[in-house]
């Protein structure tokens, strides 16, 4: 940021009391409902993805079928689902933080 837009805090703590007396004690929530709806999204599209995919690589493979094939595999497939469940939510969450 250009040196007049800067606020140079001290420490976290200089922060938090600065922030607290300048602009409130409300504003050291601001982000909070951002960050928390993409955490609700994350979460849920893991938990979600990754139970769907190992039910489905279980009777798929049937139970003679090795443990870490179904959880490695479900979790690549999990992975994948997360990303694109919550990158919308990401990108809205940090253009709002902005």
């Amino acid at each position: 940021m250009p040196e007049a837009e800067r606020r140079n805090y001290k420490n976290v703590f200089n922060a938090f009391s600065r922030i607290a007396s300048e602009e409130g004690v409300t504003a050291l929530w601001k982000g909070a409902v951002p960050t928390m709806t993409r955490a609700v999204a994350l979460n849920m599209s893991m938990l979600v993805s990754y139970e769907t995919a190992k039910d489905a690589a279980t009777a798929a493979m049937g139970p003679e079928a090795s443990a870490f094939k179904i959880q490695f595999g479900s979790s690549m497939l999990a992975a994948v689902a997360t990303a694109i469940g919550s990158l919308p939510f990401d990108n809205i969450k940090t253009k709002m933080q902005k």
